[in-house]
């Protein structure tokens, strides 16, 4: 080897040497922590409890199931942790790091004051009934016209990565890629970025006759070009609004914790109250009344005043059955606008689902995250009817792959991430894996919900086997033209059969 090349070769190893270093100091920023109470005599979890960072204003509180999660980058190494009628403890954490903690709770005798009880009603659900009777003042859908600029990023993560997999022969060479690993605070499995992909749109909306139309300017693609999957990135897929009676995930209706009937359904708890953005909110925490309901758990806080749902954290119960998905969380925040409409400011959507349809939590997968910002409402500015009726409703510009580094770095609505820097990194070395052309259909059959065969798609594969009490096991087995058939039409069929009907 002569001494151009040799330098050449230290260079490039000199430069990917202070590529690993800058991951690294990117992932030491965050304290990131996730935690489950639960009562040291009884092993029950204990829901409810005050998680506070030491020294500083900021905490959370657990969960129906005694969980939590924590992230700051404040100098703090303690996290304190008390409930109600139990003894105070002091947890140390490492700082810059992921761990997972668990407390356990030791009970406290507590002597009380005469106290007397009266019968009244539930503060929490007397807050739930104002939000419902403000629906049509607040909902966005209730807005008569608006013009809004979005920016959607999808982010594909492999999870429950073994070593077995990691040991095959195939990734020797490529086993570098396990360095990226990091733990999710969803549920505390390891998992490895893989794809991530973002967009930049104009959403056009009429409320009467109700049309939304997208028009995406820009797309970015790691490691999947597919123009249905371009489509997918707009804000027009798995859109959530609270004030839905029922929300449609995966083809099943989920109903809404704040569905005019919702008290049938959920119970309801008041936690807090504090201001958000200069708003005065109260915090309410709700769970299902009846277990394998198509129902959430979580919390919302409700803005004073107006009544309308300011921020909310919800995930599907964990016995929704929804085939291959384990477990999906949505939040989302609003910002109330000129006209009075609470509009969409930040959501974000997360998936955890397995390959294979069982129901071990233990075996490989993928996480999606699906994150969504929006900026410059521009209410009751109209277009013609034309434009709103036009047939198609998600457009992709034809330059829409064409834009530049600095473009993104300009008109993204947030900066990416350390994993996200790190998947445009990986993905040329990820593309040469023995195992790619796997991950890809597995990624392209999430993100369609179709399993791609030549000039046909085989699904929606969430829909192909479901069960109720009328028809029993139902098997559904359809289909629709893929692009290679035709990009203008897309004809569909299915059959279904049901074990009892």
């Amino acid at each position: 080897m002569n001494s151009i090349n040799l330098m050449h070769c230290k260079k490039q190893f000199y430069i990917f040497v202070v590529f690993l270093l800058f991951c690294s100091y990117l992932s030491a920023q965050n304290t990131r922590v996730l935690g489950h109470v639960k009562d040291s005599a009884t092993g029950e979890p204990l829901p409810f409890c005050s998680i506070a960072i030491n020294g500083t204003s900021l905490g959370t509180t657990s969960d129906f199931e005694g969980s939590f999660k924590l992230e700051f980058d404040v100098a703090s190494d303690t996290i304190l942790v008390s409930c109600l009628g139990y003894r105070q403890q002091s947890i140390p954490v490492k700082h810059n790091q992921f761990q997972e903690i668990y407390v356990s709770l030791s009970q406290e005798n507590i002597t009380l004051d005469e106290v007397i009880i009266v019968p009244g009603e539930n503060p929490a659900e007397v807050l739930l009934k104002k939000v419902i009777r403000s629906k049509k003042t607040n909902s966005p859908d209730n807005a008569d016209f608006y013009e809004v600029d979005v920016y959607n990023k999808v982010q594909i993560d492999a999870n429950n990565i073994s070593e077995e997999f990691k040991s095959q022969r195939a990734l020797k060479k490529f086993g570098w890629i396990f360095e990226y690993t990091d733990t999710s605070l969803v549920n505390g499995k390891v998992y490895l970025p893989l794809f991530i992909t973002e967009s930049i749109s104009k959403i056009y909306f009429r409320g009467n006759p109700k049309s939304k139309r997208e028009f995406i300017s820009a797309v970015q693609v790691s490691g999947v070009e597919n123009e249905s999957i371009a489509q997918y990135l707009g804000n027009m897929y798995q859109n959530v609004n609270i004030y839905d009676g029922f929300i449609t995930l995966f083809d099943k209706n989920f109903m809404s914790p704040v569905n005019d009937l919702a008290l049938t359904s959920y119970k309801y708890y008041l936690m807090d109250s504090t201001f958000i953005d200069d708003t005065w909110c109260y915090k309410i925490m709700f769970k299902p009344r009846r277990k394998q309901e198509l129902t959430f758990s979580g919390e919302f806080w409700v803005a004073d005043s107006s009544w309308a749902v300011k921020q909310f954290s919800m995930r599907v119960v964990n016995d929704a059955n929804i085939n291959f998905v384990n477990d999906l969380i949505i939040e989302q925040s609003f910002q109330q606008s000129d006209s009075g409409f609470w509009m969409p400011e930040k959501e974000s959507l997360v998936i955890d689902f397995n390959v294979l349809q069982n129901d071990q939590k233990n075996t490989m997968g993928f996480y999606g995250h699906k994150t969504t910002s929006y900026k410059n409402y521009v209410l009751k500015q109209t277009q013609e009817n034309s434009f709103y009726n036009a047939p198609e409703r998600v457009v992709v510009a034809d330059d829409a792959h064409e834009k530049g580094l600095e473009f993104w770095r300009q008109e993204r609505h947030d900066t990416l991430t350390k994993d996200e820097q790190t998947i445009y990194f990986m993905v040329d070395s990820i593309k040469k894996m023995p195992t790619f052309t796997t991950v890809y259909d597995l990624v392209d059959m999430f993100v369609s919900g179709y399993l791609n065969w030549g000039k046909a798609d085989i699904g929606p594969y969430a829909s192909m086997l479901s069960f109720n009490e009328i028809e029993g096991a139902r098997f559904r087995l359809g289909g629709r033209t893929s692009e290679k058939f035709s990009k203008k039409i897309m004809p569909s069929a299915y059959v279904a059969w049901g074990t009892k009907d």
